[in-house]
């Protein structure tokens, strides 16, 4: 009966889906001015680590701090992952012609290459935006960070890759589905992330340092 009362582990799982939810409409809600989307998805990525972690207070408190501390950073983030990516469209689009249309060998092999760099360009944005919600570095550093220990952590980048994009496409063909998709993907990829940084921190390296409490600021990461 213990596992049924206001301690329990059903209410305390209902309580944290729940909070997750709302944390989806916020992020959503923030997402909607198109240039927030970097601050919005930093400060996602904030609260989510915190749910986790089970050391939320109120998730719009821990968003709204984390969205006004790293706007400008989460905008300029935004914008490099915007162009990068456009980039990546074209390439893709002009491969997939010289390949396919004109059915050229070496331009499906350059389908094949865009691919792959996309799915890197992917997760380092999963990183960035999630180190930038929890370290306090320069944009440049920030990237660096993402891409070294995206790679570093492969097994797991694999995974919210996989699930990122896999439950974003199911939401695309069923739209009503971001209900539950939304929250879900932050869950999984705000668990990976919390696991992630909690090794970095314990390995105690000198390129991690602790910046104090969770009031002030990030913490510094730099390699």
């Amino acid at each position: 009966m213990n596992g049924f009362g206001l301690d329990g582990k059903l209410f305390k799982g209902l309580t944290k889906a729940g909070d997750f939810i709302i944390l989806a409409v916020i992020t959503v809600l923030f997402c909607v001015p198109v240039i927030t989307i970097g601050a919005a998805v930093t400060a996602a990525f904030y609260s989510g680590i915190k749910l986790v972690r089970d050391e939320e207070s109120y998730v719009y408190k821990d968003f709204w701090k984390s969205f006004k501390m790293n706007f400008v950073q989460g905008f300029l983030l935004e914008l490099i992952h915007v162009v990068i990516g456009f980039l990546l469209f074209i390439d893709l689009r002009a491969s997939a012609q010289w390949g396919f249309v004109q059915g050229s060998q070496a331009g499906v092999i350059f389908v094949f290459v865009v691919v792959g760099v996309m799915a890197v360009w992917a997760a380092v944005m999963l990183y960035s935006f999630s180190m930038l919600s929890r370290y306090d570095n320069n944009i440049i550093v920030t990237l660096k960070n993402a891409l070294i220990i995206s790679v570093h952590h492969l097994p797991q980048t694999i995974i919210m890759l996989i699930a990122t994009v896999g439950l974003t496409y199911f939401s695309c063909l069923y739209f009503t589905a971001f209900i539950v998709t939304i929250p879900l993907i932050l869950y999984v990829d705000s668990y990976i992330f919390s696991s992630i940084f909690k090794q970095l921190e314990k390995e105690s390296v000198p390129s991690v340092q602790e910046a104090g409490t969770e009031e002030d600021t990030n913490e510094n990461i730099s390699k």
